[in-house]
């Protein structure tokens, strides 16, 4: 039987194989500290991947805001174009009139 110092150094397969077919107070020691190893490291990361998330969210919502911004220019430049439009029509019917009234 091993101390709890050797399978600390063990590799997981190998202390897996010990457990299913020797299991002992020693293993189960040395394999909860590296079940808390593991559920630390994944805490950890489930920090940075919430943190990523909230910056890509706070980023999606700037490009959302963006994007309402040239909708709102968009519409106010195709207005202008329409006005451009409707006056360059207006003109037109004008100089038309001129056109038959000197004829």
């Amino acid at each position: 039987m091993s101390d709890r110092s050797t399978y600390r150094y063990e590799e997981d397969g190998r202390l897996i194989e010990e457990a299913k077919y020797n299991p002992n107070r020693e293993l189960a020691i040395a394999l909860g500290e590296r079940l808390d190893d593991v559920l630390a490291e994944l805490d950890y990361k489930i920090g940075e991947h919430k943190e990523l998330y909230a910056d890509l969210e706070r980023e999606a919502n700037k490009l959302d805001d963006k994007v309402y911004e040239l909708r709102v220019e968009i519409d106010g430049l195709e207005m202008a174009l329409q006005r451009r439009d409707d006056e360059i029509a207006h003109l037109r019917d004008q100089l038309n009139k001129l056109k038959k009234e000197d004829c």
